[in-house]
């Protein structure tokens, strides 16, 4: 099973438009509702790979009404944690098609009490004994503790359970701490926890060596875009070029690419092929409009076309 922890769920409404002029009247073409955030795309992709997945969050308010509904609909199951005085957040996408950009506004989210962030760990602890690997990923919520991550992977350690991070800047920075087996930052996240900007491949190897060496990480992969992903471990480091595809939409393509690794580690594929298979698994969902989801053949069909550049 994989287990994702979305701390800080939403509900996507993306509005498809043929042209998306700022600060005038827009019409969309089409809207899309969907249950949203990180680890719930990780969950989503992981379903069509066949994984069962198992999702663990807050939810609250009318959007949390959505959000159950729309996971209900899918077939992912979960156990959120129904949060006093909380609303969960809505995210609206505009997508537009002439450009294929998407112009992201994300809700901060609202803050929980201490009893119920103790009832999300006792929960976490139940179904992480029960798991294969654990995907956290995405932000946290207002005033929670930014160590949240690095204690809830201490805790999966204690049952000796691989962690996957996908978060950047303050929060990724003491998660490393926790000596996970990979980190899974965009180069945007992975440089805002660095400080640094505009960094060259070799500088992500180095950076990313360095990481490994000091806080025990088994394995960095810094995912690039269009321009692929480096992937460093204490003895091998490689750059994954990915096929050329037609781009619909970037939304959900780091999680999708996160799902196709945590996949690849269940079957026992070597690091290499993690990222090859986490490659194939976010050129497909580019393909695709919002959080549609790739077919699983779409998804492992690109593994012929990553080239693979050696450090």
């Amino acid at each position: 099973m994989v287990l994702t922890v979305t701390i800080n769920p939403s509900v996507d409404k993306t509005y498809i438009l043929k042209n998306f002029e700022p600060y005038s009247v827009n019409r969309a073409q089409r809207v899309m509702l969907n249950a949203g955030s990180k680890g719930i795309n990780v969950s989503r992709v992981s379903r069509i790979l066949g994984r069962e997945t198992f999702a663990l969050g807050f939810v609250g308010g009318a959007n949390g009404d959505i959000l159950l509904k729309k996971l209900n609909e899918e077939g992912i199951k979960h156990n959120l944690i129904h949060a006093e005085n909380f609303e969960t957040r809505l995210n609206v996408k505009i997508m537009d098609l002439s450009l294929r950009k998407v112009t992201d506004l994300n809700e901060q989210g609202d803050p929980v009490s201490e009893s119920d962030y103790e009832l999300f760990v006792e929960s976490f602890e139940n179904e992480v004994k029960n798991c294969r690997v654990v995907a956290i990923c995405g932000s946290l919520l207002p005033e929670m503790s930014k160590r949240a991550y690095f204690e809830l992977a201490k805790i999966a350690a204690k049952y000796d359970k691989p962690v996957f991070f996908d978060c950047g800047g303050s929060i990724l920075r003491e998660s490393i701490k926790a000596s996970p087996y990979c980190v899974k930052p965009n180069i945007d996240e992975f440089e805002e926890m660095l400080g640094k900007s505009d960094l060259t491949d070799e500088q992500i190897v180095e950076e990313c060596r360095k990481i490994v060496q000091n806080y025990g990480v088994k394995s960095i992969v810094v995912t690039l875009g269009a321009d692929g992903a480096i992937g460093v471990t204490e003895k091998e480091a490689h750059k994954i070029i990915p096929p050329h595809v037609s781009v619909t939409s970037t939304v959900g393509a780091g999680d999708a690419f996160l799902a196709g690794m945590c996949h690849a580690y269940i079957k026992g594929m070597d690091f290499t092929k993690q990222m090859v298979l986490g490659t194939s698994c976010a050129s497909a969902k580019v393909t695709k409009e919002g959080n549609d989801v790739p077919s699983l053949i779409e998804l492992l069909g690109y593994t012929d076309g990553c080239r693979l550049i050696n450090y």
